[in-house]
């Protein structure tokens, strides 16, 4: 193998990791496989171990870190739940327009539906303020970072989140304007140069949102937060973790109640069935996000009860 090839290898583990067994890694790779490329196998578990390194760096898993560390690791992967829930939820509020139109008249058939869906958006409400919450709260602590001259590390993640967001506003206008003079047929995939326009939005608006994400995650790994700040915000996010699974159930619940009462919503063009496409991958992503966020949550409750008993960080 040549250098570049263990290079590119071995940028798979954390840089304390690479400073310490870097040399090593390398006697190895070259003792092991020489000039010959290494099977896939092998490729895949130094892969695999460089990601397990970096999760116990980060705190993700084991007690190699301070519980501090820890619980902000937690935090930080509700987060990326968080806007993981928000990418599918705003796929399924498209997705969901007049489903009651679809039901039987009688209100026995559209009350519960109604139900989960009224509950899908005030427990998104409610954890779209949390997560609000808990940006003022972590928001003096990065105001300090940046006078002590922490921009430069943070530059870079906001100017293409500002870039990403001033391409989505601008896309906005068009696509507001199109939609006015269209019909209800013809916004939901019955003209295809609305279709295509939307979905391009659409895109860019996940992207906005993640990147917007990155910045988030890249300044709470390297501003300083005192023990309290970090509490509240550890407390914040098991409450975020809490919304996330309860609009997950609602969700399945509106799924099961539609896809028996009016299976044809589902399945389009008049046409009966369970599910459809769109709907499997949203409900997908909903559920990995509701597992990342309860593994956050675990991650940030199991730290707190003993951590907050030592005097400082």
């Amino acid at each position: 193998m040549s250098e570049a090839e263990i290079g590119r290898l071995l940028r798979w583990y954390p840089a304390d990791w690479r400073d310490r067994y870097g040399e090593e890694f390398v006697l190895y790779m070259q003792d092991s496989f020489g000039s010959a490329k290494p099977p896939v196998a092998a490729r895949l578990s130094i892969v695999v171990g460089g990601i397990r390194q970096r999760a116990r760096g980060s705190g993700l898993t084991g007690d190699k870190v301070p519980p501090h560390d820890r619980v902000r690791a937690g935090i930080l992967v509700v987060l990326v739940s968080w806007t993981a829930m928000v990418v599918a939820g705003s796929s399924f509020a498209k997705m969901s327009e007049q489903f009651d139109t679809a039901l039987p008249a009688s209100r026995g058939a559209r009350q519960l539906p109604d139900l989960a869906y009224v509950l899908i958006q005030s427990v998104a409400a409610v954890a779209a303020l949390l997560v609000a919450v808990a940006g003022a709260v972590a928001l003096p602590a990065l105001v300090r970072y940046l006078r002590a001259g922490g921009w430069p590390t943070l530059r870079g993640h906001v100017l293409r989140a500002a870039f990403c967001t001033l391409i989505t506003v601008a896309m906005s206008v068009p696509l507001l304007v199109d939609a006015h003079h269209l019909t209800t047929v013809q916004r939901n995939g019955g003209s295809i140069g609305y279709t295509m326009l939307f979905l391009t939005w659409a895109g860019f608006v996940a992207l906005t949102l993640i990147s917007w994400t990155v910045v988030a995650v890249a300044a709470a790994r390297n501003v300083t937060f005192s023990r309290d700040v970090l509490m509240a915000e550890g407390c914040l996010a098991i409450a975020v973790s809490l919304a996330i699974v309860a609009i997950l159930a609602a969700t399945s619940c509106w799924w099961a109640v539609v896809a028996a009462r009016a299976p044809t919503f589902l399945g389009g063009r008049n046409q009966a069935s369970l599910a459809n496409g769109r709907l499997v991958a949203t409900f997908t992503l909903m559920a990995l996000a509701a597992m990342a966020a309860t593994v956050g949550a675990v991650r940030i409750a199991r730290c707190l009860p003993s951590w907050r008993h030592t005097p400082t960080l």
